[in-house]
């Protein structure tokens, strides 16, 4: 699927739902509308009146089971991606691993990977480094990483061996500190 497909947009995804949504519906209701048509005149009850107007409620309450099935994956994607929720297809260690794998890292931590919608990722990561490293050379070998998990917007803080990050949330490298949101 390429960029603007339908399986691209949660909003092109809720809108196909709705749109086949509001087929069945108008279909169950010409139906419902024609059996109550045909047979107004037949199965009545005490009073009189038909069971097969009794149709157009069960069909009433039919579709909206149907809406609210049909609704639930498009509402619980937006609340993943309304609360920054790291993607389904993303392992948080083995995006550290990738990033420890780097060559003169020697520790990653503070690591976060989020959505912003189904093509914009971002990733975050503390990373520690031995004395003496090329930090650009650093800083594009996790980028290349953090493209590899389709992660196109980073922001890496490099930190020397040895030292404790300077945010006191971090607490010392490599102290499983993920935010994983899921």
């Amino acid at each position: 699927e390429g960029a603007g497909g339908a399986g691209s947009s949660l909003a092109l995804r809720a809108a196909m739902v709705h749109v086949i949504g509001d087929i069945v519906q108008s279909v169950g209701v010409c139906v419902a509308a024609a059996l109550i048509w045909a047979f107004s005149d037949r199965w009545l009850d005490a009073s009189g009146v038909s069971y097969w107007y009794r149709v157009d409620p069960v069909c009433t309450y039919l579709f909206s089971l149907l809406v609210l099935y049909s609704s639930y994956g498009t509402m619980s994607e937006a609340v993943h991606l309304l609360m920054a929720g790291v993607p389904s297809d993303i392992n948080i260690s083995e995006v550290r691993s990738r990033l420890k794998a780097i060559p003169c890292v020697v520790g990653a931590h503070d690591v976060h990977v989020w959505a912003l919608s189904a093509s914009k990722r971002n990733m975050w990561a503390h990373l520690t480094v031995s004395a003496g490293a090329d930090s650009a050379s650093v800083l594009h070998a996790a980028q290349r990483a953090a493209a590899d998990f389709g992660c196109d917007h980073t922001c890496f803080q490099l930190e020397g061996e040895g030292t404790v990050c300077a945010a006191l949330h971090c607490g010392p490298p490599d102290v499983a500190h993920d935010h994983s949101h899921a």
